[in-house]
């Protein structure tokens, strides 16, 4: 049953996918290559995937099918794992050619690092992300609860990096670039993992408990 709701996820979500494969090349050629294009992309993405279901009632009819409801959320998170894989493979190959046929581009090419740091970051967010969609009913109330986090997630990070008199941070930012230095990839995809596993485990919560009410 998981297998046929990540099917029908990918099913609702077929244009986006061809949509985005022109999209990432002519942002390469138009030499937008910052990483928050990327970030906007998945954004975009997660609130398409909850407005799909409201307007095409599909949590109405998955309740009319002998599924447990976990599994429904589990669906969702596997699905959003293989796109996001996919999606990062996508840009990683564009960048690898657009960084050979395009001289004017001033970035480095996205080396194994990056794109690993890249896809643990937009984990990290897709994971703070989901739970506000399965808690809050209007998925636009949701969409902008969500805008609101990051602006002031990301608002908070930059203050405490750039104030001197602000040095808390600092051991444990040392701490776990020390860890990383260990086995990078290895490190980075777990944490990755973590973050998604902890988010489904309260997403799911959340799903059920809204179910049986």
């Amino acid at each position: 049953m998981i297998a046929h709701l990540m099917k029908k996820d990918f099913h609702i979500n077929s244009f986006y996918y061809g949509f985005n494969g022109l999209l990432i090349p002519l942002f390469y050629v138009m030499g937008f290559t910052e990483s928050y294009f990327f970030f906007v992309i998945i954004i975009h993405f997660l609130f398409n995937l909850f407005y799909f279901d409201h307007r095409n009632h599909v949590n109405r009819f998955i309740s009319s099918l002998p599924v447990k409801l976990h599994h429904v959320v589990l669906s969702r998170y596997l699905y959003l794992l293989l796109f996001l894989i996919g999606f990062l493979s996508y840009v990683w190959l564009i960048d690898s050619i657009a960084s050979k046929g395009l001289p004017y581009l001033t970035s480095p090419p996205i080396d194994a690092i990056s794109i690993t740091l890249l896809f643990t970051t937009i984990c990290i967010v897709v994971s703070l992300s989901m739970p506000i969609y399965y808690l809050v009913t209007s998925f636009t109330k949701a969409f902008v609860i969500q805008m609101g986090l990051l602006v002031f997630s990301t608002f908070a990070f930059s203050v405490t990096l750039g104030n001197d008199l602000i040095t808390f941070h600092e051991p444990i930012l040392s701490w776990f670039s020390n860890l990383i230095e260990i086995q990078p990839i290895i490190i980075l995809v777990a944490i990755s993992l973590v973050f998604l596993y902890l988010s489904y485990l309260l997403s799911a919560w959340i799903y059920t408990k809204k179910a049986k009410v």
